[in-house]
């Protein structure tokens, strides 16, 4: 059954009243009491009522965990990092948005393994994993995660990606299907992930749009080819102005040589941008660290077929159980522009583009969709209690089924 609700946006590290939210439902049934809790008997019988309260109410008392780190084998010469936080009940296995590793997620996977077994995994190119000449395909990246769950014997899990994270998940849904119990899309759910033929994706219309014309080079008197090309054209067009207002109307954050000065400064600077504070880990995998410990230049990882591959796929359903959790409007960061025109533009092509995401999913009948207004695009960061609890609700309520043969 699909659900499609909000959640009113709360300024980060307002742990109450974080904390109060997520008794919502209870308290509107007149279950729980709105007062704040004061005892460890309250505490304990609102966990029985709901494990989501117990662990939102608990994600600032969780230590920090070093995880396991280990080398998986996807492929002839490739080796995927996955890292283990340990914990007990369903397995979740993490996956990191374009150009992060799975240490993103160094502060949130340690409270969610106070109720799951949690993993995370690195994608090929990227941090410590391999960086193959080939292979970036959606469907390749789907296939190194079912391989990586193979290989760990993990049953029934329950796949959580962020940002182009989504393509790999609807990926999985797609050639691996009844592979994993569940996904829950963390603003992973755009056109990469769910193609809205309405809206289109600039990317993958631009890879069509190539096609055709590369085509019409051959045979410029193909009425129907000549048909497609112009409405291809259409739609590219129009998203190429929906990207030029965005272009024209944010810049990507500089930091000064002050925010560099160590991985501290540098932290605090970017919670403006992630809305939260980005783990050290993930720092150290991205930014070169000097002995000083000012942070220099990003470690880039070059694959010259990476970018021609992945842009080819458009996905029109999927089909798994999932949760999808949309930030809308998304809250402003320091990279976005204050003019007022300028502003004006990146917000209506953010809604525009929003409302089509968010068209295509409700047409998904096992999507449960959430938005979070304000929310930043590493929502996981700038919401976290939030979407621990939601992560926890909607996995709690899924079936155990499937053994592995």
């Amino acid at each position: 059954m699909q659900a499609d609700f909000s959640i009113p946006n709360l300024p980060h590290g307002d742990f109450q009243k974080k904390a109060h939210f997520t008794v919502q439902f209870a308290v509107e049934s007149n279950m729980i009491s709105t007062k704040p809790l004061k005892t460890l008997g309250q505490l304990l019988f609102l966990c029985l009522l709901s494990p989501a309260v117990c662990i939102s109410q608990a994600t600032l008392d969780v230590p920090a965990i070093s995880p396991k780190q280990q080398f998986i084998s996807v492929a002839p010469g490739v080796k995927l990092e996955v890292l283990d936080w340990g914990g007990s009940g369903r397995d979740l296995v993490l996956l990191a948005g374009g150009g992060n590793t799975a240490h993103v997620f160094a502060t949130l996977a340690p409270k969610l393994a106070r109720h799951f077994h949690v993993f995370g995994i690195t994608r090929r190119g990227a941090g410590a994993s391999s960086t193959p000449p080939s292979g970036y395909t959606a469907r390749q990246y789907g296939d190194d995660i079912v391989a990586v769950l193979d290989a760990l014997r993990l049953t029934n899990p329950v796949l959580i990606g962020h940002s182009i994270a989504g393509e790999e998940m609807s990926a999985v849904s797609k050639y691996h299907e009844g592979r994993v119990a569940a996904l829950v899309y963390l603003d992973a759910g755009g056109p990469f992930a769910l193609y809205n033929p309405e809206h289109g994706d600039i990317d993958t219309d631009r890879i069509e749009l190539q096609e055709d014309l590369a085509k019409l080079g051959q045979n410029k008197f193909d009425h129907t080819l000549i048909v497609k090309t112009l409405t291809d054209e259409t739609r590219y067009r129009r998203n190429l102005q929906d990207l030029r207002d965005e272009i024209e109307g944010a810049e990507a954050p500089s930091p000064s040589e002050l925010d560099r000065s160590s991985i501290a400064a540098f932290q605090n600077y970017f919670v403006g941008y992630y809305g939260g504070i980005m783990p050290e880990d993930e720092i150290r995998q991205k930014y070169q660290i000097a002995a000083t410990g000012a942070v220099g230049e990003r470690i880039s990882h070059a694959s010259p077929n990476r970018v021609a591959e992945l842009e080819m796929e458009r996905f029109n359903s999927v089909e798994t159980r999932a949760l999808v959790v949309i930030p809308s409007p998304e809250g402003l960061n320091r990279g976005v522009t204050r003019d007022p025109v300028k502003l004006a533009a990146y917000k209506a092509q953010e809604v525009s583009r929003k409302q089509g995401q968010l068209e295509i999913w409700r047409k998904q009948k096992r999507a449960q969709i959430v938005v979070i207004p304000n929310a930043m695009h590493y929502v996981f960061l700038s919401n976290e209690a939030e979407v621990i609890s939601l992560i926890t609700g909607f996995v709690d309520q899924l079936p155990f089924s499937k053994t592995l043969e």
